[in-house]
């Protein structure tokens, strides 16, 4: 038993190192390219995902069909590849934040920056709320050389040679990564701390306790950590949004603030504040469906008591 989990181990190391060298490769090739360039080399990465990749594909085909069951197949499949399109601009964007940061005010239009403002105004804690819409980590990176950075709570990839190189990038400016594994307690520390506090919540939530609360005419299992937390700390949540624009460019707009509900049920205000967190989202999305990932199975986990519907797309293995 001990020799085959060294291999596996040693097989798992390789393939980190591979994946972690090839990523390198590309930011260095992007880094010599005319941005133009970049962004069609990125697009022509996620045109090629969408055509090579079928189970995100019927995932994301699934999703769409289901969201906007109005429109017609050949709306639903341009805009399933312009998704697939826009991911790979992403990650040639992400790729090279660390080396854009200081030309992101060249790149990003900015509205609603009165909100920003006045929910930091005097040090006061709050949580920046977004979606994997747009490009949100140019937001935050952005957002930090204006005087306000953030904790910006993620998930850790699989691979810690590239959680790194991730890291790194989303630290640049001054922000502050904060695993999910210990987001709870350290979300409440920034928050007493007078922090803004990144987080997106437009993810199949699969622990028990998720919030239920509609998202396309659909339930979807929310985390209840935003709204639980908001309300119990009385912080305003701020939503920002990227929306894409010609020539690379993003146009970023914070909106008006949700504050927590009064006094009442603690349970049913925190329910209330994540579907209004959660609409806004879903309004974002339907200003620019392209820019948001629709091959993540949203609504994957279903209530307990929910009665047998129309099948949804096939499940994320």
């Amino acid at each position: 038993m001990g020799e085959p989990r060294r291999e596996g181990r040693v097989l798992r190391r390789c393939r980190w190192r591979l994946e972690y060298g090839a990523l390198k490769g590309l930011a260095t090739l992007l880094a010599a390219l005319p941005h133009g360039c970049r962004l069609a080399l990125g697009r022509s990465l996620g045109r090629l995902a969408f055509l090579i990749d079928r189970r995100h594909a019927r995932i994301a085909l699934a999703n769409l069909r289901a969201a906007y069951a109005e429109a017609t197949p050949a709306w639903h499949r341009r805009i399933a590849r312009q998704s697939f399109e826009h991911l790979g601009r992403l990650l040639v964007e992400i790729l090279l934040q660390d080396r854009l940061a200081p030309q992101l005010g060249e790149l990003l239009e900015i509205d609603g920056l009165e909100h920003l403002h006045a929910v930091a105004r005097g040090g006061r804690g709050y949580f920046l709320l977004s979606g994997h819409f747009g490009n949100w980590e140019w937001v935050a990176v952005h957002q930090a050389t204006m005087g306000h950075p953030l904790w910006m709570i993620t998930r850790p990839l699989d691979n810690p040679l590239l959680e790194s190189l991730l890291a790194a990038r989303r630290q640049v400016t001054g922000n502050r990564v904060v695993h999910k594994r210990n987001a709870v307690r350290e979300m409440v520390k920034g928050i007493r701390l007078g922090c803004g506090i990144a987080i997106v919540i437009d993810q199949d939530f699969l622990i028990p306790g998720a919030h239920f609360v509609p998202f396309f005419g659909r339930l979807a299992a929310t985390t209840p950590a935003l709204g639980t937390l908001a309300c119990r700390l009385d912080a305003p949540v701020l939503p920002v949004f990227s929306y894409p624009l010609a020539g690379g460019r993003y146009r970023v707009t914070y909106e008006e603030p949700i504050f927590p509900p009064g006094k009442g049920d603690a349970e049913a205000a925190a329910h209330h504040l994540t579907r209004l967190a959660t609409a806004r989202i879903e309004a974002a999305i339907r200003r620019h469906p392209s820019a948001w990932f629709w091959m993540h199975n949203r609504w994957r986990t279903r209530p307990s008591d929910e009665r047998p519907g129309p099948p949804g797309p096939p499940p994320e293995s």
